[in-house]
């Protein structure tokens, strides 16, 4: 089992691709993905920052995604709910 610190900080081997971001139409949120098998969606802010968030169901991705504003569903579906923390 791999440890902790070893799975937040590790990177793609040299033969794998980088995931690909959506790019999103929102005045918070410039890009997102979101990893199935982890159930992490990394969220790429405007200012920079890029944040994930744990536990995220494929059903609440699906619902981001399908939101009328990202921003808006963000802050009353996203934020406060899901363990978070910055990417390094």
């Amino acid at each position: 089992m791999r440890s902790i610190i070893r799975q937040l900080v590790s990177r793609p081997a040299p033969g794998e691709l980088e995931p690909s971001y959506k790019e999103l139409d929102s005045r918070l949120i410039k890009s997102t993905r979101y990893d199935l098998g982890t159930q992490r969606l990394y969220i790429r802010f405007l200012d920079g920052r890029e944040m994930v968030y744990c536990r995220v169901t494929p059903y609440a991705y699906n619902a981001f995604l399908n939101a009328d504003s990202f921003s808006d569903h963000f802050f009353a579906f996203i934020h406060m709910r899901y363990l978070n923390y910055p990417v390094m």
